[in-house]
């Protein structure tokens, strides 16, 4: 197996386990917050919006850029 279909298959491993959280989260609300309120909470702060955008800079330079 080549790096790159590591990568692919991390990136779909990561994809369907959001995919569970999210319908977890429609299913039982009074058990998990809703995936855009639990983001909403996270980047309350602007200093957390910035803290957001470098780590998902950081993300995309380092794994999708080829």
């Amino acid at each position: 197996m080549s790096d790159r279909m590591i990568v692919i298959v991390g990136f779909v491993v990561v994809l369907l386990v959001t995919l569970g959280v999210v319908v977890v989260t429609h299913v039982r609300r009074d058990l998990v917050a809703p995936v855009g309120e639990t983001v909403a909470y996270l980047t309350r702060t602007r200093v957390a919006r910035i803290a957001a955008v470098v780590v998902w800079a950081w993300v995309g330079w380092h794994f999708l850029v080829r």
